[in-house]
């Protein structure tokens, strides 16, 4: 039977900052990352945490995507600088891709990204996960969009200078049939990428653009969900008619000030993760977060 969820899970770790969030169907527990610490843990409905998963090259725990058919959990490592484990020669040059068995929570496989290109900044961000168990990976420091396929073989999917600019590029990832959407997070614009030459890619029209584009998710009816933090606070429900071509707003929620970051559709609902990430980046925080929420969102 489908487990019903509380409309807010609440729970409490001493400033986990938690980024990214997956739904384990078969415990019924949410998993979530941690920028501060480099760890993956899981959420009961009730709201208790406990950790799962680390390694000692984890320093900031970013996106996650379950493939349950092949029993692995796909992180994102990297230092954005605010880890407890950040130290200078990763600080803004570690995007490392890290396999680990969901039944177990052993490590299988890390796979260093940064390694693949000349280029110099790097930030593993987001995953996005096909039907045949292959990763799409997006660099924030680097306009490079990575591939790793089911025997851990990186490559580079697309390098290309339009993704470059300030702050946080690519950010948020999703992959359909024969092509993958990415936001793009300091300008807050969309971009489709064809799987089979990417380098054709399109920028996605919307009236509109949403600095702060984080995650991204499919919903159940074809949409896309958009979730925004930083300057526009907002989870979006974006609907195309044209493959994707151009796309509309067909609703939109106000989080406000919580940085949520990413979500998960779970039996048509839709469950947003609060990130609180401005207080971990504002250097005058003298008080940490120490509860952190995953909210149903409705529009």
């Amino acid at each position: 039977a489908m487990q019903s969820l509380p409309d807010t899970i609440s729970f409490e770790k001493d400033a986990l900052y938690p980024e990214g969030v997956e739904y384990d169907a078969g415990s019924n527990r949410f998993l979530v990352t941690s920028l501060r610490e480099g760890i993956v843990g899981a959420v009961t409905p009730d709201g208790n945490y406990s950790v799962l998963f680390q390694d000692s090259n984890m320093v900031s725990a970013i996106g996650i995507r379950i493939d349950e058919e092949r029993d692995r959990v796909l992180v994102c490592n990297s230092d954005p600088g605010p880890s407890i484990h950040s130290k200078p020669e990763t600080h803004g040059k570690l995007a490392g891709f890290v396999v680990f068995q969901l039944s177990s929570g052993s490590l299988s496989k890390y796979i260093d990204l940064a390694s693949l290109s000349e280029s110099g900044g790097h930030f593993c961000n987001d995953i996005a996960l096909d039907s045949n168990g292959v990763a799409y990976v997006t660099d924030s420091f680097s306009p490079i969009i990575y591939k790793v396929d089911t025997e851990n073989n990186a490559s580079i999917f697309l390098q290309n200078d339009k993704f470059t600019g300030e702050g946080f590029g690519l950010n948020g990832i999703v992959v359909k049939d024969n092509y993958l959407l990415v936001a793009k997070y300091n300008d807050g614009t969309l971009f489709k990428f064809p799987l089979e030459d990417p380098q054709k890619f399109s920028q996605v029209s919307i009236e509109g653009t949403y600095p702060g584009a984080d995650g991204l998710l499919w919903a159940a009816d074809g949409s896309l969900m958009l979730i925004a933090n930083a300057q526009t606070n907002k989870v979006l429900k974006l609907t195309s008619e044209d493959n994707w071509a151009s796309a509309k707003v067909a609703g939109s929620v106000d989080t406000g000030q919580v940085f949520a970051t990413t979500g998960k559709e779970i039996n048509g609902e839709l469950f947003v993760l609060h990130a609180m990430l401005h207080v971990l980046f504002n250097p005058e925080t003298k008080e940490h977060v120490n509860t952190f929420e995953i909210h149903k969102t409705t529009f």
